[in-house]
């Protein structure tokens, strides 16, 4: 219960929503209550002021106040279930936008080192699924079981002001009702619902592995095979969800069940207390209907309670990632950016888990401000590692870091990221326009900003060709740019942040050798009076640079 004790204490913020949300659930459940008491009452007082005394009088009836109030009864009900679902609604998306603005807060710190270990499909099926499965919490397991301990207290006592005795045997089988049963279905079903959640986080890994991989399996020829594998997982999911169903439903039957049983009870003890003379004809009607409109409190709770399981589990994957570790410890007392950007690593060895080999071995290098490195070496030799190390997307595990003579682990992780202009074969576009994608690198850049990052990058041309300029929709990843536009509009982004180190990892990989030149001769003028270091595992570009360097298994020499 510890993971949902977590997440209920990120709900305190929106409590006044929540509560709300409780307090129309109590009011419309007591309206239906009410309702359906006071209608059983009112009809069998009806039908006996009706009947003609021996004595020829006919009773006194006051119609007017009960049909009134019931009346009454039936416009609050309505408007309470209205209300309920209004507010436990608001409440549950405030709590859940909430959770999911928490979880990317908790996110940040990880990447990329703790997130470049998850598989994508699992990651998002985590920030949806997982978090949308924690809307049961408030909606399906804390309001209902406030109202049926509420209300189960409210009926009992009730019942106690005309019969003890059904009062008691109503109290006892409404506590097995809503207690006991769900309990019991609770341990029955929690092994299917937290299996449930794990199938389908891994079929949507599975699914989304295929999509991303739909072209290299057709052209193998190998779309068959996944695809009957992602079928072979469907029905195992289906199965697992049948079997939850069909317990969800025996619990609805166990629970009526349990009603009709309390119910049968409830009119043999009234028939004997009407005989001794303890109820009157109208008050035996009264208590009877309240019995029957005592359990809609309880109705719920068994197959709530069967998706306790599901939500745990689901609390507990997300848990799992918001508590890995970051791969870099903020400083207590962060010092300011300092006024020159020299860099400096002094004997810096680095690997990613105890177990491995090291990836950098005793590394010493000097870039003063204004320098240009290229590093050159084979995929796998360290070369991004290193670049990673020297932005502190890691911390060395040897060695140390300098910027200008002060040691990156004493500055703020955002600011010291200010001082870097990243262009790689992976820049992300985003789904949105070319515009919005830009403005990352600066949001509140001026339209002749926009315009001097486009023509520096070369990207005139192709932007004045577009309907919509600027504001032409890019797609998913960029899909609807070819790869030599998306990374001219990476390049643009570049040129906007205009930060004083360029950092550049194999920038023209998979580029035709016309855009490849365009590229860096639009770097070379930029670039005149930043700091650049490229790593490649070409010759292209190296013009750009003044010093070489090779890497090997993690060892770096001058060429």
């Amino acid at each position: 219960m510890k993971d949902l004790w977590f997440f209920l204490k990120l709900f305190k913020p929106h409590s006044a929503w929540l509560m709300g949300g409780i307090l129309l659930s109590l009011l419309t459940a007591f309206a239906a209550i009410a309702l359906l008491t006071l209608s059983g009452w009112f009809i069998s007082a009806s039908a006996i002021a009706g009947l003609i005394a021996v004595d020829g009088n006919t009773a006194a009836f006051n119609f007017m106040l009960p049909a009134a109030q019931i009346r009454a009864l039936a416009i609050a009900r309505t408007l309470g279930r209205y209300g309920e679902r209004v507010v436990t609604h608001e409440a549950t998306f405030r709590v859940l936008a909430r959770i999911r603005s928490w979880f990317f807060g908790q996110l940040i710190p990880l990447v990329p080192g703790r997130l470049s270990a998850m598989r994508s499909g699992d990651l998002l099926s985590r920030m949806t699924a997982d978090i949308d499965a924690l809307d049961a919490l408030y909606l399906r397991l804390l309001a209902p079981a406030v109202v049926a301990a509420i209300g189960v207290t409210a009926v009992t006592v009730f019942l106690a002001c005309y019969a003890p005795v059904i009062s008691l045997t109503t109290g006892f089988m409404l506590m097995i009702a809503s207690i006991w049963a769900p309990w019991i279905f609770n341990r029955l079903g929690r092994a299917g619902a937290e299996e449930i959640v794990v199938l389908a986080a891994n079929f949507r890994i599975r699914q989304l592995d295929m999509m991303q991989g739909l072209a290299d399996l057709i052209v193998n020829r190998a779309y068959g095979r996944f695809s009957d594998k992602l079928g072979q997982f469907s029905d195992l999911m289906i199965n697992t969800q049948r079997q939850n169903n069909r317990l969800s439903a025996i619990s609805s039957a166990f629970t009526l069940l349990l009603s009709q049983l309390t119910l049968l009870m409830a009119l043999v003890l009234t028939a004997i207390a009407f005989k001794d003379g303890l109820l009157s004809g109208a008050d035996s009607a009264l208590v009877v209907f309240c019995v029957i409109a005592a359990f809609e409190l309880v109705t719920p709770l068994p197959q709530a309670m069967q998706m306790l399981a599901k939500t745990q589990k689901a609390a507990r994957r997300i848990r799992q990632v918001t508590e890995m570790s970051p791969t870099i410890r903020p400083s207590n007392q962060p010092l300011a950016l300092p006024g020159n950007y020299d860099l400096q690593l002094n004997d810096v060895s680095f690997r990613y888990f105890e177990q491995q080999d090291w990836v950098l071995k005793n590394i010493s290098l000097t870039i003063l401000q204004g320098g240009k490195v290229g590093i050159v070496g084979a995929s796998g030799s360290g070369k991004t590692t290193l670049l990673q190390l020297i932005m502190r997307c890691y911390d060395p595990e040897q060695g140390s870091v300098l910027l200008a003579g002060q040691n990156i682990r004493q500055l703020d992780a955002d600011e010291l990221m200010t001082c870097f202009g990243v262009l790689s074969q992976r820049s992300q576009l985003f789904a949105a326009t070319i515009k919005e994608n830009l403005l990352l690198a600066k949001p509140d850049a001026t339209a002749t900003e926009l315009n001097a990052a486009v023509k520096a990058a070369g990207l005139e041309g192709f932007i004045g060709h577009l309907p919509e300029g600027l504001e032409t929709w890019v797609g998913e990843s960029g899909v609807k740019v070819s790869g030599g536009e998306a990374r001219r509009i990476a390049l643009a982004r570049l040129y906007l942040k205009n930060a004083p180190v360029l950092i550049l990892d194999e920038p023209t990989e998979g580029l035709d050798s016309d855009t490849e030149r365009d590229v860096f001769k639009a770097l070379a003028d930029f670039s005149r009076d930043k700091t650049v270091i490229m790593v490649t595992h070409r010759k292209a570009g190296l013009g750009l640079v003044d010093v070489v360097y090779g890497m090997e298994q993690g060892v770096l020499r001058t060429l």
